[in-house]
Order: C-alpha cells, then sequence, then structure tokens
C-alpha cells in the first residue's frame, strides 16, 4: 500500500519542481520598491499596443535602456530579475506602452525570460 500512496506525492513533487516559479514583487525598502510603489496603480494599469496588460507589478522593474537603430533594447540584470541572465533583450515594438511614464525611468515587464511590455522614460 505505501508503494502506490507514493507515486501520487512523487508525482507531485515533479510536477512542482517543473512549474515556472511566479516573480515577487520588488523587496520592500529595496531600490526597485522605492522606485515603483509610489506608482502601483500606473505600474498595474499599463498595457501594450494590442491590449494586453502587462502583468503585475512583480513582472516590472526599472531598468538601463537604450535606442539601437530604430529599436528600443532594455538591460535585464539579476538584480532586477532573479533568475535571468545579464543580457540586452530587444524590445519588440508591439510591447511599447504608450502612456506617459511617471517614474522617468524605463521600465521592463519581463515575464519567464519574455518582453510582456517596456514604458520608455517619459519623454523618449
Amino acid at each position: 500500500m505505501t508503494h502506490l500512496s507514493a507515486r501520487p506525492l512523487a508525482a507531485l513533487a515533479l510536477l512542482a519542481l517543473a512549474t515556472p516559479a511566479l516573480a515577487a514583487p520588488p523587496p520592500v525598502g529595496s531600490e526597485d520598491w522605492k522606485i515603483m510603489a509610489p506608482y502601483k496603480e500606473w505600474v498595474t494599469g499599463q498595457h501594450d499596443l494590442a491590449g494586453r496588460w502587462c502583468c503585475d507589478i512583480a513582472d516590472g522593474r526599472p531598468v538601463d535602456a537604450r535606442v539601437v537603430g530604430d529599436h528600443w533594447e532594455a538591460h535585464v540584470t539579476p538584480q532586477h530579475f532573479p533568475g535571468e541572465a545579464d543580457r540586452w533583450v530587444v524590445v519588440p515594438e508591439d510591447k511599447i506602452t504608450r502612456s506617459v511614464n511617471p517614474m522617468g525611468t524605463p521600465i521592463l515587464w519581463l515575464y519567464q525570460g519574455r518582453v510582456q511590455c517596456f514604458a520608455p522614460p517619459d519623454g523618449a
């Protein structure tokens, strides 16, 4: 009997390991938290050009960004996105938000390694 009841537990354990971890909001008191917390409503209310939600405050972080040619690139770092490799990612044009960014710093929403949205700094 023990053998049969161990199988479902093992299957559940494997499933838990295979499920990607969900992002957590910036830790209270961190630099990211200080930048984003006052603008939580704005952050959670953003959409890409197709009208899809940008995700939650847990998926957005302030980043360094640059214009290369005719597109934006955002710098992904493990400091801002734990578990991600340090790299520059190309921001697809349809992922750029069009509302004014009140934070003054670029914000990247990244979920499972993919760009969900990008808010350029105000005036860019």
